[in-house]
């Protein structure tokens, strides 16, 4: 784990550097300033995860790269023009496959998308100042870790961080195209169609009709989610129920540090709510949702509901600094983030204990030269 903690701490000084730098993130034309320290923490992140030969899911993702049909062969075939079998992401790995043999290639070219797009996020949603601490909490809640696994979903995931900024600013054909492309990628990310319906206060009427409806199903588990597992059957999305009826259930740790900011969000409420615009309203929504998946992923189907979660936990991720700051004192703000970074760190280790003996990789120099 001493090579993850090591990019961790390398990143989160390289984004200290960038707020000091530039405490806004931003240039005169408020978009997202690239200084030296930013691209060197994306160039650090890019080279971890792509420079990976195991991990979790790599090994099944290099093989379908390995055994990828020709572009033509690919196109020739109608099931796998099929929308809801993530035509976009085997075309790119056919199109990789068409014009290159190495898998080492293919894993860098997405890690740096992925990161570079991530990266801009996090600096373009990082309340001044606070940018180091997103960046530990991307670290800490398993962001930056989930992405040297399920290729195709981190890929999604990285495509709605540009839908975000379109949602904030009502530009609906951009959003909505960024989600088609999205979900071409991974269907889970269609999902993304009815953020716009959260997008006002949160733990509004719509809050508590969404956590309402959680609990029902959660109470009502196996014949509700067996009634959508038809429908999507019906619809030609094949969801095996050996997939949520697998009996994994979602360890309640988890569960409680994604609840973290739905519940300060709500306690702190009045404090929070003069300051909410639309872009603070859409993330603290995001970290709603997201925990109510973990709710789902604790009675089953953990790997499901937990990716689905993985979708909007960037809300948390970008709000945590904002909430202790408006919450309380600078004084006190100051030790309730060092506390949190502690509680979060905890969690960082207990999450990864396994981690190096799941890692492998190649060097900088036998990627660049061979070997």
């Amino acid at each position: 784990m001493l090579n993850l903690l090591l990019v961790m701490a390398v990143s989160v000084a390289l984004a200290y550097g960038s707020q000091k730098l530039n405490p806004s993130g931003l240039d005169q034309r408020g978009r997202v300033y690239w200084d030296v320290c930013l691209m060197l923490m994306a160039v650090v992140m890019t080279l971890f995860v792509g420079l990976r030969t195991g991990y979790n899911d790599t090994q099944a993702y290099i093989i379908g790269f390995q055994n990828a049909d020709p572009v033509l062969v690919f196109l020739s075939d109608p099931e796998n023009l099929d929308i809801l079998h993530n035509p976009l992401f085997y075309f790119i790995t056919s199109l990789f496959r068409q014009l290159t043999d190495n898998y080492h290639l293919y894993l860098m070219a997405f890690a740096l998308f992925n990161t570079v797009l991530f990266v801009r996020f996090l600096r373009r949603y990082a309340p001044e100042g606070n940018f180091a601490f997103v960046v530990f909490l991307y670290f800490a809640i398993g962001v930056f870790t989930f992405s040297m696994a399920a290729l195709k979903q981190i890929t999604a995931s990285a495509v709605l961080t540009l839908a975000i900024p379109a949602l904030v600013d009502k530009k609906w054909g951009r959003y909505y195209l960024l989600v088609v492309i999205a979900g071409l990628l991974h269907t889970y990310a269609f999902i993304f169609a009815f953020l716009p319906l959260l997008s006002g206060k949160p733990w509004g009427w719509k809050t508590l009709l969404l956590l309402a409806g959680t609990l029902a199903v959660m109470l009502t588990f196996e014949d509700t989610i067996g009634s959508i597992l038809e429908y999507a059957d019906s619809m030609g999305k094949h969801v095996a129920e050996y997939e949520v009826f697998d009996g994994n259930q979602m360890n309640p740790f988890r569960v409680a540090v994604f609840a973290v900011v739905p519940v300060l969000s709500l306690v702190f409420r009045p404090w929070l709510a003069p300051e909410e615009d639309r872009e603070k309203c859409i993330l603290l929504n995001m970290s709603i949702v997201s925990l109510m998946f973990m709710l789902l992923a604790m009675m089953n189907g953990a790997n499901m509901f937990g990716r689905l979660a993985r979708y909007f936990v960037l809300g948390s991720v970008c709000t945590l600094p904002w909430i202790l700051g408006r919450a309380f004192n600078p004084r006190s703000a100051q030790l309730i983030k060092l506390l949190t970074v502690i509680c979060f760190l905890g969690f960082f280790l207990y999450d990864n204990q396994g981690f190096s003996q799941a890692y492998y990789s190649i060097s900088l120099t036998e990627f660049l030269f061979g070997g």
